[in-house]
């Protein structure tokens, strides 16, 4: 039996959890001020997900620009580095509307990146 110490993302809260972790599964949760920092737990120590958050290039021609970009849902922490050499990999070449797919299914996890801004060139 392990006790791991997170900090709650879930709500304004911002809970310290503290979550004993027995034959690799959380058996409880303390800290919490709601049941959905039991659910933070669980979800954390199985599999952490974060919404990736960057920027991609779109060169104009007379200059480079960068465009903020995000992951239109929260992906597993473990692929977070192969999500960014993809964004790092790609060049933009035409205009982009905020929420326009760049990056589709990205590092296999069935998750878009998409732009965060609207840029015109």
């Amino acid at each position: 039996m392990k006790k791991v110490k997170m900090s709650c993302t879930t709500c304004p809260n911002s809970c310290e959890l503290l979550a004993t972790i027995e034959d690799d599964q959380v058996v409880a949760v303390e800290g919490n001020l709601c049941k959905r920092g039991v659910d933070f737990a669980e979800s954390e120590w199985r599999c952490p997900v974060r919404t990736l958050t960057s920027t991609m290039i779109l060169d104009t021609g007379a200059k480079a620009v960068l465009v903020p970009v995000r992951s239109a849902k929260p992906i597993p922490k473990a692929v977070m580095k192969d999500a960014m050499q993809a964004i790092r990999a790609k060049h933009l070449h035409h205009a982009v509307k905020m929420g326009e797919s760049l990056i589709a299914n990205v590092a296999g996890t069935g998750v878009d990146i998409v732009a965060a801004k609207t840029v015109r060139m």
